[in-house]
């Protein structure tokens, strides 16, 4: 048999070999590490958990409102958006599904920071996909938040209803795949009856409009014919009590983007006799909460009626159609156990139609009307004031333009030295400083003469154009006269 020979490594040599083998498999460890891509939706219900519930709701109960944060986390560089699909409507275990008007959401304006939110509206939760939200281009991470409402209604069916809402996120142009993340709703409806608390418009609809159009300088205001609200409390509630008005998101907006000015808005209270409405006023304080009526000390059912109608400046706000959504809120003075509720919630849309015009006076009537009496070179310079109003909505800059037709001359065609008949503007009042404008008589030449360029935001703007006549020794006799008129441009 032929005999084996065994070679034995040194110990050492074969640890130096493992060590080698370790650092080369060590090293390619370091050098090897993946970059994931992070592309990720969470949800997440403001009162905690992973369920959104409404607590225990009777047709006397106030309108309940429930919170959900969406944050999107990405490093895709590509734009995303988020929708909105109704798996399961809510329904009982029977197949009785809740009214459409019932169960409502809508997104926090300005809740997120970079992308768009496109669905702004307080609307039935829809069993169609809705988009929600847009990404900036970027496709940078953001969040947003939503609420969703459910209002007790007198005829409500009573059961425990449950459904399914998913979340999508999708990628834009990209082959990275989609999150869903589903979110459960679940609801218990007590049997119905008559509502606690009833806002209602004398037209019978959910909207408060009021329009410029056909308002004047000099249109009469009047009460009668602008649109009124009911605002009805059923019973005793059992403290004492006030009720406010709220702007959801804190303004009305115009599609472009611009912020209506609410005290060009105003309204008046009548009724509630047995509480105490405020005094009447303009609707700044809307913004956050508008005080309207604070009830007696028990808490007596009343009633009253709440009147909105345009200042005298509300055609001056910059033109556009305004938007928003004004809550009605009913808040308990004694501890209750329950915070502010929203009772009722009203569409406002304010119509600011464009306006560009120009109007001037002189002498007590509209038109240049320049009457400077006798002139001679004993009585010295005599003068002749012009008033002018611009009123602009447009907020784009403009200039208020002069334009003479010819030198002062008399019937004889003898003129006037054009130096001797000169101009100036003065007793500007208006929001801001016009940009410029004729501060020092100048002649008031024949053609045009830019008499002042507004403000960069074209505010409207009042002042008084100043003529001044001066006769010389040697000047002849006669009537003078000349045409004189006054044109609004756009810069």
């Amino acid at each position: 048999m032929a005999s084996r020979r065994i070679f034995r490594m040194p110990g050492f040599i074969r640890r130096e070999i493992a060590a080698a083998i370790f650092l080369a498999f060590f090293g390619s460890f370091l050098f090897t590490i993946p970059s994931f891509a992070v592309f990720d939706l969470n949800v997440t219900p403001s009162d905690g958990g992973f369920d959104l519930r409404f607590p225990r709701i009777s047709a006397t109960d106030f309108k309940q409102t429930k919170e959900i944060t969406l944050r999107m986390t990405s490093n895709i560089g590509k734009q995303y958006r988020i929708s909105q699909q109704v798996i399961k409507p809510l329904s009982t275990f029977d197949g009785t599904t809740i009214p459409e008007e019932q169960f409502k959401m809508y997104p926090l304006v300005n809740s997120n920071s970079r992308g768009t939110l496109l669905y702004r509206e307080e609307a039935p939760v829809s069993t169609f996909d809705t988009i929600l939200y847009t990404s900036d281009t970027a496709g940078n991470s953001d969040s947003f938040r939503l609420v969703y409402t459910l209002t007790p209604f007198a005829n409500q069916v009573a059961g425990t209803y449950y459904g399914r809402i998913a979340y999508i996120l999708t990628p834009i142009n990209s082959t990275q795949a989609q999150v869903v993340v589903n979110l459960n709703v679940y609801a218990d409806l007590a049997a119905g009856t008559v509502a606690a608390v009833e806002v209602t418009t004398a037209s019978g609809s959910h909207r408060i409009g009021l329009s410029s159009r056909g308002m004047g300088p000099q249109a009469e205001q009047m009460i009668k014919g602008y649109p009124q609200v009911s605002v009805k409390v059923n019973g005793q509630l059992g403290a004492a009590y006030r009720i406010f008005a709220s702007l959801e998101g804190n303004s009305i907006m115009s599609n472009a983007g611009d912020e209506f000015d609410l005290s060009k808005v105003q309204f008046s209270l009548a009724g509630g006799d047995k509480g105490s409405p405020t005094r009447d006023g303009d609707f700044q304080a809307a913004a956050t909460k508008e005080l309207l009526y604070t009830s007696d000390a028990v808490g007596s059912g009343d009633d009253f009626v709440m009147t909105f109608k345009p200042a005298q400046d509300f055609r001056l706000a910059k033109a556009g159609l305004y938007k928003g959504k004004l809550d009605f809120i009913i808040e308990k003075l004694a501890g209750m156990g329950k915070g502010p509720e929203v009772v009722g919630t009203l569409d406002l849309e304010f119509d600011i139609v464009p306006l560009f015009d120009i109007r001037v006076y002189s002498q007590g009537r509209e038109g240049v009307n320049l009457s400077f009496g006798e002139v001679s070179y004993k009585t010295g310079p005599k003068q002749s004031d012009v008033d002018v109003y611009v009123d602009s909505n447009m907020g784009k800059p403009y200039q208020v333009v002069q334009n003479v037709a010819g030198p002062m001359a008399n019937e004889k065609l003898e003129k006037i030295p054009e130096e001797d008949f000169t101009v100036k503007v003065k007793d500007i009042e208006g929001i801001n400083e016009p940009k410029s404008y004729i501060k020092d008589f100048i002649p008031a030449k024949q053609g045009e003469t830019v008499l002042l360029a507004s403000s960069p935001s074209g505010d409207s703007q009042h002042f008084t154009v100043e003529y001044q006549l001066n006769m010389r020794p040697d000047t002849k006799g006669g009537n003078y006269s000349t045409r004189i008129g006054y044109s609004l441009a756009l810069n």
